[in-house]
């Protein structure tokens, strides 16, 4: 279950337990990296779908591939699991999304810290790009905010067809920055013929 509760009108964000998230700030943890405070809570053992608010399609790998170093697209929700994320905390407000049918992480390509990097999916670790802010917008839509980067994920070029890929690039508030982050039903599974 997602729950909200609204920043004030002087940037106040609520915490709301061990899971929160959002809120970023302008200030750091060692010098590098973005700041949060806590804003919404996510329940780790659930799963989630992130569904781009300008495009109405769901976030999942290219050709709903299971290998590592695949970028990750936008694409007709199928409610299939290789669109599925669940969250696992990382600490101080920040979540590593693991993807349900291969067990590969959101991951921004290299570590990089330039506009149009690619978000991929890659092996689960520690490293901070791979650690994501989910802070409330508005319209009960969030942004995700690269730990490493403090960059957004973004879909390319305000796209809104399937197949459009997923990059990190600085926060404009444009509704391809905006993600509603749904709470998932059972994954469908298709029966061998």
């Amino acid at each position: 279950m997602k729950v909200f509760t609204r920043a004030s009108m002087f940037g106040l964000c609520l915490a709301l337990g061990a899971f929160g998230t959002g809120c970023m700030t302008g200030g750091d943890l060692d010098g590098t990296e973005a700041s949060v405070r806590s804003e919404i809570s996510l329940d780790p053992t659930a799963s989630y779908a992130m569904v781009g608010v300008q495009s109405n399609l769901c976030v999942g790998p290219v050709g709903g591939s299971n290998a590592s170093n695949v970028r990750l697209e936008i694409e007709t929700c199928t409610g299939t699991a290789n669109q599925r994320w669940r969250p696992e905390s990382m600490g101080f407000g920040f979540f590593r999304w693991r993807n349900e049918l291969n067990g590969l992480c959101i991951d921004v390509s290299g570590a990089q810290q330039t506009d149009g990097a690619a978000v991929i999916q890659f092996t689960c670790g520690t490293q901070v790009n791979q650690q994501w802010a989910v802070t409330d917008v508005t319209g009960g839509s969030e942004r995700m905010t690269a730990r490493h980067s403090g960059k957004v994920m973004d879909v390319t070029a305000q796209g809104t067809a399937p197949g459009t890929l997923i990059e990190q690039f600085t926060s404009n508030n444009g509704a391809n920055q905006h993600f509603f982050v749904n709470e998932a039903l059972p994954a469908i599974v298709v029966s061998p013929r």
